[in-house]
């Protein structure tokens, strides 16, 4: 018991409701600290979506020309043991792709 107590107050609840407001409690200090909405968190029909939209990405969605002309979305991602997918929206650019939301 004593085990358990140790590793949720390291790193946050195991699955369940309890992770849930823990994410949530983490999205909201966040986004104090940069004093923007920079992550959303939303459930619906028992399945909960997160939206990242980081300080970067919103220089680059205010200042590169070309994330207006094209995006991709990599919805490549695999699938972990909680059912979690991660999709990357980036843009192009001469260095490559630039990361322009998740």
């Amino acid at each position: 018991m004593m085990t358990k107590f140790v590793y949720e107050k390291t790193y946050g609840a195991s699955p369940g409701e309890d992770m849930v407001y823990d994410l949530e409690a983490l999205i909201n200090s966040y986004n104090g600290e940069q004093s923007v909405g920079c992550v959303k968190i939303r459930r619906e029909h028992g399945r909960i979506a997160i939206a990242a939209f980081t300080l970067l990405m919103r220089r680059l969605h205010e200042g590169h020309r070309q994330s207006g002309e094209l995006v991709v979305v990599d919805a490549s991602s695999g699938m972990d043991k909680y059912d979690c997918r991660v999709s990357l929206i980036s843009t192009h650019s001469v260095a490559g792709g630039l990361p322009f939301g998740c």
